[in-house]
C-alpha cells in the first residue's frame, strides 16, 4: 500500500479535490465534507430534507441506483457515517449542500446550542473553497480558504475560544494563499484538530449508508 493509503488523517480528501470520481463505486475525488458532532445522523439529515424512512433502510451508496426508487432521489445524494462523536456527510458534486443551506438560512439546517459543526465545501461552481466552523453556540464563522482567516470579522467576538484554536491551527499548517497543497493540509488540519476520522476504503467502496438531499435554491 502506497504511503497515501495507509494514511489515516484527511488529507486524501485534498489530494483529489480536482479528480472525477473514476471507477471506484463510493467516492475518491471532488469530496465536500460537514460534520456535526454530539448530534444523531438520521436527526440532523431528516433536518436538512432528507427522507427518515430512506435513511432507516440503511442503502449502501454503491447500491443506491439498484434499490432506490423513484422518489428515494433528490437533487443530490451523499454518504454518511460517525466517527467518534461526529457525524459526517460526504458529497462530491459541486459543493456541499449544508453550506447552500447556511446560505437559503434553512433554519432546521443550522447548528443550534451545543452543537459543534465543520464543512468544507470546494465549491467547484465558485471559487474559492470554503471553510466553515460553529463552535458550539449557534454562531457560523467562514473563510475562504487560502484568501481569509476565520477571525476576518472584528466586530465579531469568540466567546468560546474555539474558533480562534482552529484558526491558528491552520496557519501553522500553512493554509495560506499560493501553497501547491492548500486543500491537503486544509482537510488535515480539519480531521486532526477535531478529532474526524474517515474511512477511507468503505468510502471508496460505496459501503457507508446513502442519503439524497434537497438543494433549497432550487
Amino acid at each position: 500500500m502506497t504511503e497515501e493509503q495507509t494514511d489515516h488523517s484527511l488529507a486524501w480528501i485534498g489530494h483529489h479535490a480536482h479528480d472525477a470520481r473514476g471507477t471506484v463505486d463510493g467516492m475518491l475525488g471532488s469530496i465536500s465534507l460537514t460534520a456535526i458532532r454530539t448530534t444523531d445522523p438520521v436527526d440532523f439529515l431528516v433536518r436538512m430534507g432528507a427522507d427518515r424512512d430512506v435513511l432507516e433502510r440503511g442503502v449502501p451508496y454503491k447500491d443506491i441506483a439498484a434499490q432506490w426508487s423513484g422518489g428515494d432521489f433528490k437533487d443530490g445524494q451523499c454518504m454518511f457515517g460517525t466517527s467518534g462523536e461526529w457525524t459526517f456527510l460526504l458529497e462530491d458534486f459541486l459543493c456541499a449542500t449544508w453550506y447552500l443551506d447556511w446560505i437559503e438560512e434553512v433554519q432546521d439546517a443550522m447548528p443550534r446550542p451545543g452543537e459543534e459543526l465543520v464543512c468544507v465545501t470546494l465549491n467547484h461552481h465558485q471559487s474559492p473553497a470554503k471553510l466553515l466552523y460553529s463552535p458550539g453556540d449557534g454562531e457560523v464563522w467562514s473563510m475562504g480558504i487560502g484568501e481569509e482567516s476565520l477571525l476576518d470579522y472584528p466586530e465579531r467576538g469568540d466567546p468560546t475560544g474555539k474558533v480562534t484554536a482552529l484558526d491558528e491551527a491552520l496557519r501553522r499548517a500553512g493554509v495560506v494563499w499560493q501553497v501547491d497543497d492548500l486543500l491537503p493540509r486544509t482537510f488535515r488540519t480539519v480531521g486532526e484538530h477535531l478529532g474526524i476520522r474517515l474511512p477511507r476504503e468503505e468510502i471508496e467502496a460505496g459501503l457507508l449508508p446513502a442519503a439524497g438531499l434537497p438543494d433549497p435554491t432550487q
